[in-house]
């Protein structure tokens, strides 16, 4: 086959697309127009209008469905609609014996998911929110006007006030500032624990805030748990679940020979820190402070204890788009600090 003989199979493959497109239109469209099916019987009450002319219709049985013009676009199959900014509509439909709320486009395809027990609006800071409840969990999905979510998860309650968003999930809480500019980042309050010894993760600094996401937040705190449970006891499983290289992550005093037992003891502190940028990529650091026992047998043959001071750090490298990697893990001081023996007078006597 030459380039011209190409070229024209080419041509008629668009122009066949272009026809099964407008014939598909074409039925579509003769489907939902009154004139073939019978007039505007259907319509039997106009709930709402909209600026484009677009009305919220009613049929004889309660329906709703979409009209322009005395033209149906979406047919009266829904229990309730509800006009909710450009081309979009909140839509409810009762499926299995639950009514199930979505949104659906001016002719009636769904683009948000019919997964909600209801969507509510909010007002704050000059921007118009949504507020969708999960049917499944109550778990709630916090969408911008034009149904686009804010965050890449959901939430157990989320709060909104004059000027501020306040959401929380099992971990924490986190703040957000609202203006006309969007959605400012001012605060995170996470709580966790590793090996049952309780934390608390708060971050103010508005420019690392600016770098960060709840979500990147919590998946950094949850590795750091599994860390520091492997530091200390060597567990593994997590580890090998995330498909990291162990070799980068060190353990707690690993080639103390004499150390019988190491436990944790608290967590006095621990941060994150914008540690700036690896290869054009951001890097961060948490930084964990814990205090530790130490079981170990001393050089008179006793086995003795010891309270000592770890400092940990976990390095993450990543941001919101691409997504976070831990690359390693680093525990200071390598060797405790073991006190030394007291001198007799007997043994300074045999010295001199």
């Amino acid at each position: 086959m030459n380039k011209r003989t190409r070229l024209i199979v080419s041509l008629l493959f668009v122009v066949l697309i272009i026809l099964a497109v407008a014939i598909t239109r074409f039925y579509v469209n003769a489907g939902n127009d009154p004139a073939v099916n019978g007039g505007n019987e259907s319509i039997e009450k106009i709930l709402d209008t909209n600026e484009g002319g677009y009305s919220i219709f009613s049929d004889s049985s309660g329906s709703c469905g979409i009209s322009e013009s005395g033209r149906i676009l979406a047919a009266p199959e829904w229990e309730s609609i509800e006009f909710a900014g450009d081309s979009i509509c909140i839509a409810s439909k009762k499926t299995g014996g639950t009514v199930r709320y979505g949104c659906i486009d001016f002719d009636g395809n769904v683009t948000v998911p019919l997964i909600y027990s209801g969507i509510e609006k909010q007002l704050a800071g000059g921007q118009v929110f949504y507020c969708a409840a999960s049917i499944e969990d109550d778990s709630i999905v916090v969408y911008d006007s034009s149904f686009v979510p804010c965050f890449g998860k959901s939430w157990k309650s989320c709060h909104f006030s004059e000027d501020e968003l306040l959401l929380s999930d099992e971990r924490g809480r986190f703040t957000y500032n609202i203006s006309e500019n969007g959605l400012l980042f001012r605060s995170a309050n996470l709580t966790g624990e590793i090996k049952e010894r309780p934390y608390e993760l708060n971050i103010y600094s508005r420019v690392l805030l600016s770098k960060l996401t709840p979500g990147m937040i919590e998946k950094m705190a949850e590795f750091t748990e599994s860390y520091m449970a492997y530091a200390f006891d060597g567990d593994e499983a997590p580890f090998k679940e995330a498909g990291v290289d162990l070799r980068q992550f060190k353990k707690v005093f690993p080639n103390s020979e004499e150390i019988i037992q190491k436990r944790l003891k608290a967590i006095p502190e621990i941060h994150i820190y914008n540690v700036g940028s690896e290869d054009g990529t951001s890097a961060f650091d948490v930084f964990v402070s814990a205090d530790a026992e130490i079981l170990y047998t001393a050089e008179n043959g006793k086995k003795e204890s010891l309270t000592t001071c770890v400092k940990a750090y976990v390095r993450f490298r990543g941001n919101y788009e691409t997504g976070l990697e831990a690359v390693s893990g680093s525990i200071e001081p390598q060797a405790p600090e073991y006190p030394q023996e007291e001198t007799t007078s007997e043994d300074t006597t045999q010295v001199n």
